[in-house]
């Protein structure tokens, strides 16, 4: 299970800015909770995971997209690794 944010898919400069708004975003949300995450970019996307799946339940619950940049912080949550639901 994790976490998904999905980046530009143009220029270098547009997908760097966007990950740069994304890891902020979660970084004040950790620190903000006291949850220790990890992430790994993939393709077009950034990939969130926890240690407890308690803390996926916490995310969906005080998460929230900003407001200057909705479409970069609104995230998936991937629950079947094979099927990307």
């Amino acid at each position: 299970m994790y976490i998904e944010f999905t980046l530009p898919k143009g220029p270098g400069d547009a997908r760097g800015f966007a990950l740069a708004v994304v890891r902020d975003k979660l970084y004040n949300w950790a620190n903000k909770y006291n949850v220790e995450y990890r992430t790994k970019l993939f393709k077009h996307t950034l990939r969130v995971t926890f240690e407890s799946d308690d803390l996926y339940t916490l995310f969906g619950l005080t998460w929230t997209p900003d407001t200057k940049y909705p479409s970069w912080t609104d995230y998936r949550l991937i629950v079947d690794l094979n099927n990307k639901t």
